[in-house]
């Protein structure tokens, strides 16, 4: 970095705004770290190894997804933090009455700084491809299950996401008692987005869709087990007693290329715990899945009663960073890289 960034990034905080001074303070330390990283010798984590016997061993870590981000983080710390560990991938939610209005929800000028920032890197030559996923509620996912590509387009072209969760359920914003109907047209998106991996949520609530999906499956299509959701939704949230009880991790689809993840009661604090639970699961070393984090990343402060925390975010990805996790091959979403042609083009209104 030189002298002139570096004043530009973080070397005068007066006058900048929160997410600025909390991203200058997160580059520092995550350039710290990326020097550790770049200094191993085998390019990989700084850990102690696993013993063979740790379900950890061979198990293989395709995204660290970290959800929710929204205003209060400077899109150049997510760039700066993606270019350092490339296992990052940052979730986005979208839900027109919430956007840029509630804690977890991103505005659309946030959007579109992050697309020139994006942008702007693209264009100096020295770049890796930044992993973000857009997670879809009410009114947008619905549009996407009736068979509306356009809002994806949008995501994929003008702002580089690469993979779309779809969250169809009431706590979303969604009437999920007839979702089944959604089959053909749902697959009809999903055919003529082959460049997009899209991903289902799984639970008792979206079941009458996704086992239909399932038997019917895409290579574009993946299925996130989210702990939380499921319990919202009527199923079993946790084995064994209330006090000490610990999120359901189900099997993954038995479909073995069907890229699949977990959530839902991931914090700093269990991570490690929860990831070698996952393993256990998944019992496959040529079985790599994803984790996602969004309620376990956040804080209360005074005025501040929901924020997204990066030195949470940074201490899970010390933690994955640190066991050393195998890595697979890159997933169907970023063996497409970044979107060609996006640079120095205004983006789409998302709104209609």
């Amino acid at each position: 970095m030189s002298s002139d960034e570096s004043d530009s990034e973080g070397g005068n905080t007066m006058g900048a705004t929160p997410a600025e001074r909390a991203g200058a303070k997160a580059r520092a330390w995550f350039n710290v770290y990326g020097q550790r990283r770049r200094g191993a010798a085998s390019g990989r984590g700084c850990g102690m190894p696993l013993d063979e016997g740790d379900p950890l061993h061979s198990f293989e870590l395709s995204f660290l997804s970290l959800s929710g981000v929204d205003d209060s983080v400077s899109p150049r710390t997510l760039c700066d933090i993606s270019q350092e560990f490339s296992f990052v991938e940052w979730g986005v939610n979208f839900r027109a009455e919430k956007q840029g209005k509630e804690p977890r929800y991103a505005s659309l000028a946030w959007l579109r700084q992050l697309q020139e920032e994006i942008d702007r890197r693209q264009q100096t030559g020295k770049f890796a491809p930044i992993h973000f996923a857009a997670h879809l509620g009410g009114e947008y996912c619905v549009d996407v299950l009736k068979g509306d590509t356009s809002l994806v387009r949008t995501l994929w072209e003008d702002y580089g996401f690469l993979r779309i969760h779809l969250c169809p359920t009431r706590s979303h914003g969604v009437n999920s008692s007839q979702l089944k109907k959604y089959m053909s047209t749902l697959k009809s998106v999903i055919v003529a987005l082959p460049q997009v991996e899209f991903v289902m949520l799984v639970t008792r609530e979206t079941r009458a869709l996704t086992f239909q999906l399932m038997n019917d499956c895409q290579p574009n299509l993946a299925f996130f087990y989210d702990a939380e959701e499921a319990a919202a939704s009527g199923g079993s949230p946790s084995r064994g007693n209330s006090s000490g009880s610990q999120p359901r991790r189900p099997p993954p689809c038995p479909h073995p290329g069907i890229h699949c993840g977990y959530g839902g009661g991931l914090t700093i604090e269990n991570l490690t715990d929860e990831l070698r639970r996952i393993a256990q699961v998944v019992n496959s070393p040529k079985r790599p899945v994803w984790v996602d984090l969004e309620s376990g990343l956040r804080s209360s402060g005074l005025g501040r009663p929901d924020e997204f925390d990066l030195g949470k975010a940074w201490a899970c990805i010390r933690t994955v960073f640190d066991l050393d996790l195998p890595r697979p091959r890159p997933s169907f979403a970023s063996r497409w890289g970044t979107v060609p042609g996006r640079a120095g083009r205004a983006p789409r209104q998302l709104v209609r």
